[in-house]
């Protein structure tokens, strides 16, 4: 055995090679939490590590100190950056830059040829399928002839450069480095030293906070202007400027573009910088669906909720008003004059405007949609405990078929 694996018992058997190396060392091993992840590591006595470890916050250290700590040191090691739902490492060889990996779906090699116009959408979507543990998509894409070895090489470089600068935009998560040899057979000579990355990630930092000077609100319609195009537009460019109608919000066109939100806002700023767009105020929306269907959910989940609760006992909807009086102090501001109407609907528009004037613009969206979810939790909690099982069972089953009704509609 050669890989750790999981026996029938549940237990976590590690082969006899790592015991060996540990027993080797005269060190007994030890589990250290990292975020969801954990790691095995001996138990020296301290001042008696062979390697250096540096671990902690995103909260304490930023990306930016850490290279520069890296590469100031010539170290040589691997950084492992996990964040929800995802981790990012990036090795060094003597503080330089060699490699990186992410399991972030932007940051794939795929994504990344396309979105430098060295392979097409339509070529990327034929050999996805093809691909397969140890049959990896640079192999295919030679295989199949859609490009040559260099320009794997320069799309692999590209690659590595993105996880890194991408890693800049991350303010929650933390970091684990491990200093070591470094023998990777995938490892490539960037085209810049980790200080001129450490610059260009700062210059994109500075670019996406000057954003909301184009963007201040999610909800402006974006309009294209006839210009005559100066320079040729790259493809996320072109598939962003599709998106421009003179109908879409902000919000909907990262939304339809599938791209990550601070990758759209890059393009979007890219598009103004030419020229090609402007924005202009839309009413505020008079409706959940015009807010979106993640809203129209809210509303119509928490409608099904009073209903049921006022059905059984009109005394029992005191229960919602009781937390939209004395709702959690992260949320105060945002349920202040939000209420029920007499159809059991919840005032969900005071509450997006409320939410406006609490959060910078760009995150009003998000912090009403926590805002709904952290009273549903509860509205859904507290039917459960009133109800009757017969009714409580009804309820349930009307809320998992407006569920399911709006999924088929389309994105929450």
């Amino acid at each position: 055995m050669t890989k750790a694996k999981w026996t029938d018992k549940g237990d976590l058997l590690l082969p006899a090679e790592v015991v060996k190396q540990f027993k080797q060392q005269g060190m007994k091993p030890r589990l250290l939490k990292l975020g969801d992840s954990l790691l095995v590591c001996p138990h020296p006595q301290p001042g008696r590590r062979k390697s250096s470890l540096l671990y902690g916050d995103l909260k304490l250290f930023s990306i930016a100190e850490l290279l520069a700590l890296i590469s100031s040191l010539r170290a040589s090691g691997t950084l492992t950056i996990l964040i929800p739902h995802a981790k990012k490492t990036i090795t060094f060889r003597d503080g330089q830059v060699v490699y990186a990996t992410s399991t972030v779906e932007d940051d794939r090699l795929g994504e990344t040829l396309w979105r430098r116009g060295i392979i097409t959408l339509q070529q990327l979507s034929s050999v996805y399928d093809k691909v397969r543990p140890g049959r990896k998509l640079g192999r295919i894409l030679l295989e199949e002839q859609i490009i040559g070895p260099q320009q794997l090489y320069e799309g692999i470089k590209a690659q590595v450069e993105e996880i890194v600068l991408s890693a800049f935009y991350l303010e929650r998560g933390e970091f684990l480095f491990i200093e070591s040899h470094t023998a990777l057979k995938d490892a490539v000579r960037l085209d810049k030293t980790t200080r001129q990355l450490i610059g260009e990630g700062l210059r994109r930092l500075q670019e996406h906070n000057r954003l909301e000077n184009f963007i201040p609100d999610e909800d402006q319609v974006l309009v294209r202007r006839q210009v005559e195009l100066k320079e040729q537009l790259d493809p996320r460019q072109q598939q962003m400027l599709e998106l421009i109608d003179g109908q879409r919000t902000v919000r909907e066109i990262i939304d339809e573009s599938r791209l990550v939100e601070k990758t759209a806002l890059e393009v979007l700023a890219d598009l103004n910088r030419l020229g090609l767009v402007d924005s202009r105020d839309a009413s505020f929306p008079s409706s959940s669906r015009q807010l979106g269907l993640a809203f129209e959910r809210y509303r119509g989940l928490l409608q099904v909720v009073y209903m049921a609760l006022e059905a059984e006992n009109p005394e029992f909807t005191k229960r919602l008003e009781a937390y939209l009086g004395n709702p959690p102090p992260r949320f105060a501001s945002l349920f202040r004059s939000v209420g029920f109407d007499s159809d059991g609907r919840l005032d969900i528009d005071t509450l997006y405007r409320n939410a406006r004037h609490a959060a910078t613009k760009l995150d009003a969206r998000r912090l009403a949609l926590e805002a709904l979810q952290s009273f549903y939790d509860y509205a859904r909690f507290q039917a459960m405990d009133l109800l009757e099982d017969e009714t409580c069972d009804e309820m349930i089953a009307k809320l998992q078929q407006l569920e399911q009704r709006l999924a088929d509609v389309g994105p929450k």
